[in-house]
């Protein structure tokens, strides 16, 4: 090749990259919020992030249109034979997932369409999608859960789902990679993202070290054989079992080890349909010192409700109170009613349990709800998404829930309700957490729900948590609105129904671009707010104020509120006289054990030292964080600063200094 033409394809390959960036970041990453050591990258079917023939929607959050479920709001339509979206891929990888859409059919029970999948032009084979679990429908009046069923009564949310396999071979790094639509029907299919990773290699039964071990043989059905061996490791090799009955956990120190979650799945086919098998589905265990690791639960469900009656609940994913030292670990929950529900209902215990590096996503409820007497949980480096009620929860319906945490986890497109929730509870915590696109809320803490209530012991705490685009103008339902119309906050606070909201707690939360206001803090019928605290907050973008006041009641505090991009209203509307709400910046005692941080200068680089038990954050003058270190951490280094005045603040006793960049 000529020099001039070898130059024009360096050039040509340059201007390509630039056009289309390939697998999108998230700006948590860097500060370690949400799940930011996920294994896979996400390729999205945005402008300028694919090439395209298609179709790409353009952002609208008005819920009658489909974009309004997917992030960004934005997606890409493949309408005829021949259309396609296409990526480079930056890591080689053989595990895909797709988000996507396709019109459901007129009874409610789905259709399905062809994708071909080519690598660098070259056919791979084909994906089968399927609408059958997607496609919920709401009452524009009157009963507000979903069903699968569609009438002219009702409108749709939960227009997207997701399918993932585990190709034969990796597509490699540097190579292009496309959806084709293969078939000819008439009908449209729409592609929110693709997520690629590398799968690891297998589980074996070799590998699986522990004397008292046992193989799943096949010979009787799954349920049985973990009933008959309760109390060893079972290991179930790869490959898909399908289950009609509720899988029962009935000995402490059972293990159930599958050979990873992209290779042993178990199917629970039990129809929702039908009175009698309604809720034959998930895994259920009052006992101690279980482990579940390596699956992938699916089922043949496709609502919330049978009948649409609550009462007759379908089965979650996890049910039971996992006694404790229980460990919940690398395992794919979807289609269930929830994820999964702990909660202590029997009185054997729900203490210490672990969940760690799962998928909750598609349920037609709650991705994971930590009930009546959970305690001491910890749920970390998990992925919620499109669920139909709240993500991550903790509800106090009976035994308070106490000292429970919710860290390093990524919540996205939740329809219903919130993507992170406190209802009554002593001294739980979310922490480091990213929400992306919910479709209501994106964080609350509220009394709508009856049980213990909030305990005036310590405070539950939200710190260090990003929400991107949560809450919701009040509307017309099925237009705008939640499920009623009504306006929710993208942090909604509101004590207007069976206790008081005490000892909330909310530092370094920063707000992006909410849909109407950015914080609701309401109260009514005769209940208060008792003791809020909301400190380092940052409000960047709004549809209406940065704070909204509804009635409010009781008392509470702030200190270092930003507020940047306000839209149609204002910082804030007019503060009750109900309520007391000061400025407090008073520094507090810091954790036993913290140390007074050190902050040096040189040039363009700042070294903080000397901290313990605390994050510390970094601030420009306009209030906007420009660092945050990791937790736990001893020193961090920033380099690369302009100059300016910045304000250097320990997260965990707002002390401050400051500091000047020359």
């Amino acid at each position: 090749m000529k020099k001039s033409g070898l130059l024009l394809s360096i050039l040509f390959t340059l201007f390509a990259f630039e056009a289309y960036p390939q697998h999108v970041s998230f700006p948590d990453d860097a500060i370690e919020r949400g799940y930011y050591n996920r294994p896979y990258k996400r390729y999205e079917a945005e402008t300028g992030k694919c090439q395209t023939n298609g179709i790409i929607l353009q952002p609208s959050f008005n819920q009658t249109t489909l974009q309004s479920e997917a992030s960004d709001q934005i997606a890409t339509q493949l309408t005829e034979n021949g259309s396609y979206v296409q990526w480079t891929n930056d890591e080689a990888a053989d595990g895909l997932t797709l988000r996507f859409s396709i019109p459901d059919s007129v009874d409610g029970k789905g259709t399905k369409g062809t994708l071909g999948l080519y690598v660098n032009d070259v056919y791979v084979q084909d994906i089968i999608l399927n609408s059958y679990w997607a496609w919920q429908y709401i009452l524009f009046s009157g009963n507000k859960y979903p069903d699968n069923t569609p009438l002219n009564t009702k409108f749709p949310r939960m227009r997207f789902d997701e399918m993932h396999l585990k190709l034969d071979s990796k597509i490699p790094a540097g190579a292009t990679f496309k959806l084709v639509k293969t078939d000819t029907k008439a009908a449209v299919y729409t592609i929110d993202f693709v997520e690629l990773e590398p799968v690891p290699d297998p589980v074996t039964y070799e590998s699986v070290r522990d004397a008292n071990k046992v193989m799943y043989d096949s010979s009787v059905p799954l349920s049985t054989f973990i009933f008959l061996n309760g109390g060893k490791t079972i290991y179930i090799p790869a490959g898909k079992y399908t289950e009609a009955s509720k899988i029962q956990i009935l000995n402490d120190h059972t293990k159930l080890i599958g050979a990873g979650m992209w290779y042993t799945e178990i199917y629970f086919s039990a129809s929702s349909d039908v009175r009698a098998t309604y809720a034959n589905r998930g895994i259920f265990t009052d006992n101690s010192q279980v482990i579940i690791d390596g699956l992938y639960l699916n089922t043949a469900n496709n609502k919330r409700y049978y009948d649409n009656n609550s009462s007759f609940q379908v089965g979650k994913g996890f049910m039971g109170g996992f006694g404790a030292n229980s460990i919940i670990r690398n395992v794919w929950v979807e289609h269930f009613e929830c994820g999964g529900w702990i909660a202590n209902y029997d009185g054997q215990g729900a203490d210490q349990l672990l969940v760690e590096h799962s998928r909750f996503r598609n349920n037609y409820a709650d991705g994971l709800n930590l009930c009546q007497g959970v305690s001491n949980a910890v749920v970390q480096n998990c992925s919620f998404r499109n669920n139909g009620d709240d993500d991550m929860a903790s509800w106090s319906s009976g035994q308070i829930c106490f000292n429970n945490i919710f860290r390093y986890n990524i919540a996205e497109n939740n329809w219903r309700a919130s993507s992170l929730g406190f209802f009554g509870g002593q001294q739980n915590k979310a922490l480091n957490c990213v929400i992306i696109d919910p479709m209501e809320a994106g964080l609350r803490a509220n009394c709508d729900f009856s049980g213990t209530g909030f305990s005036t012991v310590g405070v539950n705490e939200f710190r260090n948590i990003s929400i991107y685009k949560g809450g919701v103008a009040a509307g017309m339902v099925g237009v705008s609105g939640d499920l009623w119309g009504n306006q929710q906050g993208a942090i909604q606070l509101n004590s207007n129904s069976n206790y008081n909201l005490i000892n909330i707690k909310l530092d370094s939360i920063d707000l992006y671009n909410s849909k109407n206001n950015a914080v609701f803090i309401g109260s009514g019928s005769g209940y208060k707010i008792v003791n809020l605290e909301m400190n380092n907050i940052q409000i960047d973008g709004t549809g209406q104020y940065g704070i909204y006041y509804s009635g409010a009641s009781g008392n509470g505090s702030y200190c270092n509120i930003t507020y940047t991009n306000i839209g149609a209203g204002s910082i804030s509307n007019a503060e009750p006289a109900t309520f007391i709400f000061p400025e407090n910046c008073t520094t507090e005692v810091p954790e036993v054990g913290a140390k007074v941080f050190q902050v040096t200068s040189t040039n363009d680089t700042l070294t903080i030292s000397g901290f313990m038990n605390s994050s510390v954050s970094l601030y420009n003058l306009l209030g906007k964080k420009c660092f945050q270190t990791n937790i736990l951490s001893n020193e961090a280094v920033i380099t690369n600063l302009r100059s300016g005045i910045y304000l250097v603040r320990l997260d965990s006793s707002n002390k401050a200094q400051k500091v000047l960049i020359r």
